[in-house]
């Protein structure tokens, strides 16, 4: 890997870094990135070809088709809003859970179908949401446009809206690690191939960034920046070389950008 490849990958994470708000990562992460900041600025991460990460389909969590109607409405996406359902943590029937939210904003809420894009449960299983009509990938349409919510009264155009179950208003309550992990790989497979940066400036936000509501909760919230900075690394490691055997891009057996950046703050999903 050319110098000036490594040092490109540097950036991208660094900027990750800055962009996510966790500058106080520790002596070690300041020291893997040298590139003065006024440079950053300038950099962007490539489109790059993200695997969607498995899906719990409607079928499969047993979506009643018949509550739905009308037509889906989709718009090209521009960013990822996360929510928390404030509902019981640690259910022993999630899916179950789902279904209930379904029917509630449909016949509660007198909404077409479920609000939510994306649910996710405590174990990590994602949840397919607002069914997109069978025309693409899950909540796309056949061009890729996504399939518009009901999430975020005034800001449900452009956005996929992701809901944790649970409840996090507390600091102190938050989120299960494979929980974290399944929301940056959703975002990253929805932002990778459309070449947005999940540390941009409004890419990846809370409810309460849009809306007057405590939504996602405070022990929630405080996780939205290492969301945009793992979501950005799966986006950067995605981008590497199919030749690349080791995973860093330089063929080296060094263990890689990310991990050397990771790795001395101890995992910023941990």
């Amino acid at each position: 890997m050319s110098d000036a490849r490594r040092l490109h990958r540097r950036q991208l994470l660094w900027q990750g870094l800055v962009g996510a708000g966790v500058l106080a990562v520790g002596p070690a992460v300041l020291r893997a990135a040298s590139t003065p900041v006024a440079d950053l600025g300038r950099l962007q991460l490539a489109a790059a070809s993200v695997a969607p990460p498995p899906i719990v389909t409607r079928a499969q969590w047993g979506a009643d088709e018949s509550l739905r109607g009308g037509r889906p409405d989709f718009a090209p996406l521009n960013r990822a809003i996360v929510h928390h359902t404030v509902t019981a943590n640690h259910e022993p029937d999630p899916a179950a859970r789902v279904r209930a939210i379904y029917e509630y904003h449909v016949r509660g809420n007198r909404w077409s179908d479920i609000g939510y894009n994306f649910l996710v449960d405590p174990s990590g299983r994602i949840y397919e949401g607002r069914s997109a009509g069978g025309g693409g990938p899950f909540g796309e349409d056949g061009s890729g446009r996504s399939v518009i919510g009901a999430h975020a009264e005034g800001h449900n155009t452009g956005s996929v809206g992701i809901a944790l179950l649970g409840t996090y208003s507390g600091a102190a309550v938050v989120p299960t690690g494979p929980a974290l992990e399944a929301v940056a790989a959703l975002v990253a497979w929805k932002f990778g191939t459309r070449g947005i940066d999940p540390t941009g400036a409004g890419a990846l936000i809370g409810h309460r960034d849009v809306v007057s509501t405590g939504c996602p909760g405070e022990g929630l919230y405080r996780r939205l920046a290492e969301l945009r900075l793992a979501a950005a690394a799966r986006i950067a490691a995605a981008s590497r070389p199919a030749d690349d055997d080791d995973g860093d891009g330089d063929g080296d057996g060094d263990g890689g950008i990310v991990e050397e950046l990771l790795d001395p703050v101890g995992g910023l999903l941990g």
